[in-house]
């Protein structure tokens, strides 16, 4: 391989793939970092489904879980739970495509109090699961 005088590397495709790949690392690991500075951990997940399908899923999995409904907009795609007094859940539902894929995204938000990683993990695991199971019926 060939450096130049700075000490780069001129070849493009090592460094596109090297950059791709750190990039790839930070993206999976940083939204569930512990102590990333002014951030809430975030819970990620695309489903192929339409996103007709996965809002009400989202609806019904909330209701199966026994999450109370504080606020929903489906124009928004927002939808507003509460886990307890202490805790709400803000979940965000987007169409990505028409394949058909939507993501849903999940943010805790606490009153008063600091829930561990651990526990915001388990919950948003925990209800995925449940989103899964009442889109599996859709299909």
């Amino acid at each position: 391989m060939l450096r130049s005088d700075c000490g780069r590397s001129r070849c493009p495709l090592a460094a596109t793939v090297g950059k791709l790949a750190v990039m790839l690392v930070v993206l999976t690991v940083a939204p569930w970092a512990p102590g990333a500075p002014g951030k809430d951990p975030v819970c990620v997940q695309i489903y192929q489904h339409t996103y007709d399908e996965v809002f009400q899923g989202v609806l019904e999995a909330s209701e199966r879980n026994g999450y109370p409904l504080l606020d929903k907009d489906k124009d928004k795609g927002t939808i507003v739970v509460s886990r307890d007094k202490h805790i709400d859940f803000y979940i965000h539902v987007e169409p990505l495509n028409t394949k058909p894929e939507t993501q849903v995204t999940i943010n805790p938000k606490y009153k008063g109090f600091k829930l561990s990683n651990q526990a915001q993990r388990e919950f948003a695991e925990n209800f995925l699961r449940e989103l899964l199971k009442v889109l599996s019926r859709y299909r």
